[in-house]
């Protein structure tokens, strides 16, 4: 980047850094004089983050009121902590290093789970940015597949919403399509206090996952463009982060499903979900037949064997909305959005047929060994009425089939 974007860049790495001190995020470890710049060095208190930013001297007296020709005041460095690698000093670097370099650290303070909603997190990044960055009115649509949302999350600026909902708005659509930012009302050149909006797709392994909106009361449209810029990458940093201990927190470490403990922050939200759209929740239990068996006579290795195997038959015959939980031991869980009582049967009994189907599980000697699942199916609202009841009776369902000669499957009723 070159020109008034480097500038732009090197003043809001400045304003972000300063405004990291104030919230003693980062302390200052010292100014220095090179080559006509001014190198300001930073550490993260009692951390081993180390970095600097360097500014042209010019730039450096319109940002600290510094008058004209002043020289830079030179003050001695703290001392590095033992083990942290000195930064260096920077004046050869790109224009906005400073600030890039520190953005994964931003972004995780605000993406790591704390025991705050994740849509309150992001809510709070996005007044921070609009402080560091000069714009007002931000909002962020997220796809709902994209982040762990809990049912107590809420926020004025973040909306989480499906694919038609964030093609909705014209102008937002225009960049999702494109995959650019875009402006409107943007100024052709030169300063100006028009009201401009601008729109930034935000992507997430090659696929557009949310997109930010902002309002820019002034600024030239390089100024802008490199605002707007650096907000897309600190948001999309912390989604991603978000995405990465969310993976982390909520897989299975043995069969790559969800785990259990994923399966009690997300129920209350799918079925509050359903509520809120009027349309039905499925859930299965399938439980795995015969799993002591398996266990006593091949060992605990296959048994292992035989839950990966079919947990794999379950993850690849499913739909992208639908969820899949390992519960506990042979028994998994699954949740399917937006399912009726007859395509949760008809689900179930796909599932049953592919397992039983399935050929690739073998003995030691290299016999093939039958797999098969017992299902129970419940529906809400239909019967259950809370989260408690739809497992409590998909539960009380696949005992059913156990009982009934199992490798079947069975939908609950009250009978």
């Amino acid at each position: 980047m070159r020109g008034n974007g480097a500038a732009e860049i090197r003043r809001q790495s400045f304003r972000a850094l300063q405004s990291l001190c104030e919230t003693s995020y980062l302390e200052h470890a010292g100014t220095a004089r090179e080559n006509g710049n001014v190198v300001l060095a930073y550490r993260k208190p009692l951390g081993r983050m180390r970095l600097s930013v360097a500014l042209p001297q010019a730039e450096w007296e319109a940002l600290s009121g510094a008058k004209s020709g002043e020289s830079a005041p030179i003050e001695a460095p703290i001392a590095p902590d033992d083990a942290a690698p000195a930064v260096d000093p920077g004046h050869t670097r790109e224009p906005g290093a400073a600030v890039l370099e520190i953005l994964p650290e931003i972004t995780r303070s605000f993406a790591i789970s704390d025991g705050a909603p994740v849509l309150d997190r992001l809510d709070e990044l996005l007044r921070t940015l609009e402080t560091w960055l000069g714009f007002s009115d931000g909002h962020l649509d997220v796809l709902e597949d994209t982040l762990v949302v809990g049912s107590d999350d809420h926020s004025l600026r973040v909306r989480v919403v499906t694919e038609d909902v964030l093609r909705e708005n014209e102008f937002v659509r225009g960049a999702v399509e494109s995959g650019a930012r875009r402006f409107a009302g943007r100024p052709a050149a030169g300063p100006s206090s028009a009201d401009v909006r601008g729109v930034a797709p935000i992507f997430l392994h090659g696929r557009v996952v949310a997109a930010l909106q902002a309002r820019f009361e002034s600024g030239d449209g390089t100024s802008m463009d490199s605002r707007l810029d650096v907000a897309a990458i600190v948001v999309r940093n912390a989604i991603e982060f978000n995405h990465r201990f969310a993976s982390l927190t909520s897989i299975d470490s043995l069969t790559g499903v969800y785990n259990r403990q994923f399966l009690d922050r997300q129920l209350p939200v799918e079925i509050e979900r359903a509520m809120r759209s009027g349309s039905a929740l499925s859930m299965l239990v399938l439980d795995v037949d015969d799993f002591k068996r398996i266990n006593d006579e091949l060992g605990h290795k296959k048994g292992d064997e035989a839950l990966v195997t079919i947990a794999d038959i379950i993850r690849r015959n499913l739909r992208k909305v639908d969820m899949p939980f390992r519960y506990g031991g042979e028994e998994i869980v699954i949740l399917l959005p937006g399912t009726p009582e007859f395509e949760a049967l008809h689900t179930a009994e796909r599932l049953r047929r592919v397992v039983n189907q399935h050929r690739g599980f073998k003995e030691a000697s290299g016999r093939i060994r039958d797999l098969s699942v017992s299902v129970g199916v419940a529906v809400y609202p239909d019967t259950a009425r809370t989260g408690e009841q739809l497992f409590a009776q998909a539960d009380e369902a696949m005992y059913r089939a156990k009982q009934r000669g199992k490798n079947q499957v069975v939908l609950y009723s009250k009978k």
